[in-house]
């Protein structure tokens, strides 16, 4: 699996929803809703006979809503973690046709206060499971 390309693909599904912004990697200047991609840790080679499958048990993908302390804030970020829904995250990743890897699973989410560019923001983290093929 090559991580750029399924980060590609995974940034394309989140696209979808409604008024998230997907900013390139590494980028200073963000506008919430926002959603960051990071690179995985770690990534488990040949899981089946030889060259077989790759797996990603966890690959971390972040939604920033707003500042913690604001009332929309709850409401904004319990949108993304609803499992179904317009603005769900679980069902824009797990509904894309991936052509990088063989299957994306968003298995859990947290929330947490995460800092992003000297600003605090409520933000929920999906763990995604990932397989593909290895080359």
């Amino acid at each position: 699996m090559n991580l750029d390309d399924v980060a590609g693909e995974l940034g394309a599904a989140l696209r979808t929803i409604d008024g998230l912004n997907v900013p390139e990697w590494g980028v200073d200047r963000v506008h919430p809703p926002f959603a960051l991609i990071p690179l995985p840790d770690p990534i488990t080679y040949d899981t089946t006979h030889g060259r077989g499958s790759d797996r990603i048990e966890d690959w971390p993908v972040l939604v920033l809503v707003a500042k913690p302390t604001q009332p929309a804030a709850r409401r904004a970020i319990a949108e993304y973690a609803d499992g179904s829904g317009p603005k769900s995250v679980k069902a824009a990743i797990e509904a894309r046709t991936y052509t990088s890897c063989d299957s994306v699973r968003v298995a859990t989410a947290e929330f947490d206060v995460v800092t992003y560019a000297g600003t605090d923001y409520l933000a929920a983290m999906f763990h995604l499971d990932i397989t593909g093929k290895g080359a």
